[in-house]
């Protein structure tokens, strides 16, 4: 998944990757910290979500069941090691990217139980780098979340089904 705190990405892996094994940065941050962000457990979050992400591509492959990290994923360099550990694993692949302007995911954090702090949510839009097939991805499945929430069509309730019109 990629896209902004407050874009949507947790709601929409519950509710249409039902039942993919799903990777989420956020739970492991309030798991150690209590809060969606503390910049003294960042560290053990990165660890901890890179053997998870090793230990589970290993497991989903081997299990046939789709794996998703539920994480921001806004740069390049921070979809390299996903992309890779899912080619070794003969996983495919598959960006969900959710699009949403800054100042809509800035309200909608404002709303959580425990906000990401609005600098870090403002960070995260400066730095966002759509994702492009070029990355390794098979596919990229855009969904505007800017708006009222839409259901997903019928070719994206699998990230591991490809849809060559959203490429």
């Amino acid at each position: 998944m990629v896209g902004l705190p407050g874009s949507g990405k947790t709601t929409y892996a519950r509710r249409h990757l039902k039942d993919a094994l799903r990777i989420s940065l956020d739970d492991l941050r309030l798991m150690f910290s209590g809060k969606t962000f503390e910049p003294r457990v960042e560290p053990a979050v990165a660890v901890a979500g890179e053997a998870l992400m090793e230990a589970l591509a290993r497991y989903a492959a081997q299990a046939g069941v789709d794996l998703v990290l539920d994480a921001t994923n806004v740069t390049r360099a921070r979809r390299a090691l996903p992309i890779s550990l899912a080619k070794r694993y003969g996983l495919s692949p598959v960006a969900i990217y959710l699009e949403c302007p800054v100042p809509i995911a800035q309200m909608r954090n404002l709303r959580r139980a425990v906000p990401v702090p609005a600098n870090v949510v403002a960070s995260f839009g400066q730095r966002l780098e759509p994702p492009t097939v070029d990355e390794g991805f098979e596919s990229i499945i855009r969904v505007n979340t800017s708006t009222a929430p839409r259901t997903a069509g019928p070719n994206t309730n699998r990230p591991n089904s490809r849809d060559p019109s959203t490429e």
